[in-house]
């Protein structure tokens, strides 16, 4: 009966750490994006949206819009990737991610009433890493993409650099 009892704490004592980790059903990020090309630098927004299925795996839908007054072109460049987000969960205030996210990218390019624009397959493959101060709202420190597009016969492959706000939503 000792030797029950003993193993029931011992079980009990091993579970507690996993029940302390809240892991979000959802989060919800915004914030401040960069892609430097080889032509020029495009600044703007990134948003987000992860639905958790269990502590590690979750659905992201990922969107930004970057911009630039480049050689007196507006130029225009929107993303809308979805896919897979592996997390690990170091402790309640370090997220550590990484993602393979598909859809697609549209550029655009104008002046004077003239204007020039093309939709291309995307890719997006990418890491991050959050800060979490509160078990509702997360820093995202950095994250950094490579987005793969491919307008025309051109294929690129540039970095994308964001930063933010997560809102989190609920717990599992």
């Amino acid at each position: 009966m000792r030797r029950l009892l003993l193993i029931g704490v011992l079980v009990w004592l091993a579970a507690v750490p996993v029940i302390a980790q809240e892991t979000p059903r959802a989060e919800v990020f915004a914030g401040y994006s960069v892609v430097p090309t080889t032509a020029t630098t495009l600044h703007g927004w990134a948003a987000s949206v992860n639905g958790n299925i269990n502590t590690w795996f979750g659905i992201k839908g990922d969107f930004s819009g970057h911009y630039k007054t480049f050689v007196g072109a507006k130029v225009k460049l929107h993303t809308f990737t979805f896919g897979p987000q592996l997390s690990y969960r170091k402790n309640k205030h370090v997220v550590v991610f990484a993602h393979a996210l598909f859809g697609g990218a549209h550029a655009s390019a104008g002046f004077d009433g003239l204007s020039v624009s093309n939709t291309s397959f995307a890719t997006n493959l990418g890491a991050g890493f959050d800060w979490v101060p509160h078990k509702n709202v997360a820093i995202r420190v950095i994250q950094a993409d490579v987005l793969i597009t491919r307008f025309g016969t051109t294929v690129n492959g540039d970095a994308r650099i964001s930063l933010g706000v997560v809102c989190r939503f609920g717990s599992k």
